[in-house]
């Protein structure tokens, strides 16, 4: 029996297929992911490829329709306007600039060979991020009296934060991108995380005390946070 193909058409563009056998799973499952801009099937352990590969053909309008709705990439190259902090941050390059990224009101100055300049502009972004929340988080830690070992980042997909045990911390690099509510609320659900380990009343009790605004942000997210993931994405 033929294999399902690791690429399908979708809308005219060419997209990973992921499929994914689980234990339990009895129906088989069609999502198009617009986080990773990527086609994903849920299978059984066994068999299903043929009935997998009738419902992709009789559901391809319904995954176009999708896919229309998906975020439009923003590679990194010249000229190109990037979401950043709430506001719009544009990549100016020119060889006569110096190699050190520097932001000029609402550009970011990067010189170098061309083909450095994503490298370049993804660690400038990485250094702002980490910067902007380590200072929000240990300003956070204070008020609730807990200490912070560690803040990290991650380009996590499936969470915007996380808290480990021993107080380590770690976010999306991509929160520098939101608005600076959005990243107030994050480091504030990690920060009460110091607190309680739960998402229990105590914890969502303390959380409203230090981000009032959260209804807001979770709202924005759900609209606004998977375009996130297509910044610096060619496709």
């Amino acid at each position: 029996m033929a294999e399902l193909p690791p690429q399908i058409v979708v809308g005219g563009r060419l997209l990973p297929l992921e499929v994914q056998r689980r234990r339990g799973t009895r129906a088989i499952r069609l999502r198009a992911d617009a986080v990773a801009g990527i086609v994903r099937l849920s299978l059984p352990l066994r068999g299903g490829t043929a009935d997998a590969a009738r419902l992709l053909a009789s559901h391809h309008d319904w995954l176009a329709a999708q896919v229309a709705r998906w975020p439009d990439p923003l590679p990194f190259v010249p000229g190109q306007v990037l979401p950043f902090d709430g506001g719009e941050l544009t990549l100016d390059w020119s060889l006569q600039y110096s190699r050190m990224a520097q932001r000029v009101g609402d550009s970011l100055r990067i010189g170098g060979p061309q083909s450095t300049l994503p490298g370049r502009t993804l660690r400038w972004l990485k250094a702002a991020a980490l910067a902007d929340m380590a200072a929000a988080t240990q300003g956070l830690a204070a008020q609730v009296a807990r200490p912070v070992a560690q803040v990290r980042l991650t380009d996590a997909r499936a969470r915007w934060g996380s808290c480990a045990s021993g107080g380590r911390i770690a976010y999306s690099w991509r929160l520098i991108l939101a608005p600076p509510r959005v990243r107030r609320h994050v480091v504030a659900h990690e920060v009460v995380h110091l607190v309680h380990a739960n998402h229990g009343p105590d914890f969502h009790a303390l959380l409203a005390r230090l981000d009032p605004h959260r209804n807001e942000v979770r709202r924005w997210l759900a609209g606004h946070g998977a375009a996130l993931h297509w910044v610096g994405r060619d496709g």
